[in-house]
């Protein structure tokens, strides 16, 4: 769910992909046996409000570039997704101590035209260096359409339409930005807890094992409360961590009225993730490896990711920091049940 920094490469945050039907997109205009040429570049930008987690009323730019080449019905290529956020209360990001960060990601792509539609698909993902990298998604399948200039990817319930760029490509600017923001946020006085790869040794790691909590309630751009709460159980041998948290989140209606997913004025999610990682002295790095929907719901979007983190251990607190901000888990007091499934 949250992110850390990955290796830089080329780098802009996951996609969530495109949407639409689950159905070949027949191309118009044909030019070739396989359809319109897709062989270039092509630009579009992404702007949301983030409506979960603590980053929810913050707001998301991402600014997407593709280049794509064509040999006959296969295609290969790239893309850059630049990413920005902004906090929506102007409260500053653990990761950038500024109301505001980007990260960059590269996703290599392939794919094919058959029978007169275009079929991509993402392989890889690969993430810029530093504390504000968001964390990897799933990689996606696109249907994808061209007409004239505009191509059209289709995945995942949701649509994003691309431009034929035609002048000059931003890439090199991108990775240049990336990698000078990579550097900023390593500099002096703005770095809490090291890159993995910079940590020094440690003569024995603190002991992380048990029963971790984490709680988070408020208000969110619709009005309704939004009730959070994970539970970590982690497991430690030596310096390696696994495990698993169970998210809960509760969604109740201020006004009264029935949600129309759940025909009630609240409902439900949770979810199990599984994850690994390893501790070196009083540091922690955390990887999700895999999820499972514990109580299915009519209201679950579906949206969501594996991510990333580091983390700092106090006592009877661990401080993660991920990709839009940071959390604070801490141990349940004893006379407290914990075990909710």
């Amino acid at each position: 769910m949250r992110s850390v920094g990955l290796q830089l490469l080329a780098v802009g945050l996951a996609l969530c992909g495109c949407a639409g039907r689950n159905r070949p997109v027949v191309l118009a205009n044909a030019a070739t046996p396989f359809g319109i040429a897709i062989a270039g570049v092509w630009d579009g930008v992404v702007h949301e409000t983030l409506t979960e987690g603590i980053g929810a009323g913050d707001s998301r730019v991402e600014k997407q570039e593709w280049h794509l080449e064509q040999v006959g019905p296969t295609i290969s290529g790239y893309y850059l997704a630049a990413l920005t956020f902004t906090s929506g209360d102007g409260r500053p990001y653990v990761c950038s101590r500024q109301a505001s960060f980007s990260a960059l990601v590269r996703f290599d792509v392939s794919g094919q035209i058959r029978d007169g539609s275009i079929q991509l698909d993402e392989v890889a993902q690969r993430a810029s260096e530093g504390h504000c990298t968001p964390g990897q998604r799933a990689l996606a399948h696109y249907h994808a359409e061209v007409r004239g200039d505009v191509l059209t990817l289709v995945a995942d319930g949701q649509r994003q339409t691309l431009y034929r760029n035609r002048g000059t490509p931003q890439a090199p600017a991108l990775l240049a930005a990336a990698a000078a923001g990579a550097d900023e946020t390593r500099g002096p006085g703005t770095r809490q807890t090291a890159a993995a790869d910079d940590r020094p040794p440690a003569a024995s790691p603190v002991d992380v094992s048990g029963v971790w909590i984490w709680e988070h309630q408020g208000a969110i751009p619709t009005g309704d409360e939004k009730q959070e709460r994970e539970e970590w159980h982690v497991d430690q041998d030596g310096a390696r961590l696994s495990g698993y948290y169970d998210r809960v989140v509760r969604e109740i209606s201020a006004d009264g009225h029935a949600f129309k997913c759940s025909m009630d004025t609240e409902f439900e999610i949770a979810t199990r993730y599984k994850f690994r990682g390893e501790v070196r002295g009083n540091q922690l790095v955390i990887y999700e490896s895999s999820y499972e929907v514990l109580e299915p719901s009519a209201c679950d979007n579906g949206q969501r990711r594996l991510d990333a983190y580091e983390g700092l251990a106090n006592g009877d607190e661990v401080r993660l920091i991920w990709g839009v901000g940071g959390q604070v888990l801490r141990r349940p007091r004893p006379d407290v049940p914990t075990q909710r499934f």
